[in-house]
């Protein structure tokens, strides 16, 4: 009974990080939209950017073998996940 409410205690949160996920590309999105011309190079760049993520994404989800692979790489910190924004690095 235990294991079976981790589980979906569990399965909650990925679904929430998933939905938060999807609101910040939609945020994304939202901010080159308000901000830039659809003519411009940079928007179309940056849509072209937020259109590979969300489908790496959902391959990355798909992918349930390599999922579990990546995974245990990522425990073991043989997968780099530092991703500098300027001077705004997440631990």
């Amino acid at each position: 009974m235990l294991n079976t409410k981790v589980d979906a205690e569990l399965t909650k949160k990925a679904e929430d990080s998933f939905e938060n996920i999807k609101e910040t590309i939609k945020g994304i999105y939202n901010i080159l939209d308000f901000t830039l011309d659809k003519d411009d190079v940079y928007f179309q760049m940056g849509i072209d950017n937020v259109t590979s993520l969300y489908q790496n994404l959902l391959e990355l989800l798909t992918n349930e073998e390599g999922l579990k692979e990546f995974m245990k790489k990522f425990r073991k910190s043989e997968v780099e996940i530092d991703i500098p924004l300027d001077n705004i690095t997440k631990n």
